[in-house]
């Protein structure tokens, strides 16, 4: 029987599969574009993430 909740999935941004993402990027991506001297990759990260919330598409409302 397969456990859709422990399946390993791609991170979008460096492929490793993982078991928790946020917004499809894997943990370890995230804080690296978080902690970048140049967070322009982040700000779009996190205004992609908003717009996805907003339109129902990352919460699955859509």
């Amino acid at each position: 029987m397969n456990d859709p909740i422990a399946e390993l999935v791609a991170c979008r941004d460096c492929g490793r599969d993982c078991l928790l993402q946020v917004a499809d990027l894997c943990a370890d991506c995230i804080a690296r574009i978080g902690t970048a001297a140049d967070d322009a990759d982040y700000r779009a990260w996190r205004t992609e993430n908003e717009r996805r919330v907003v339109t129902g598409e990352l919460t699955g409302a859509i």
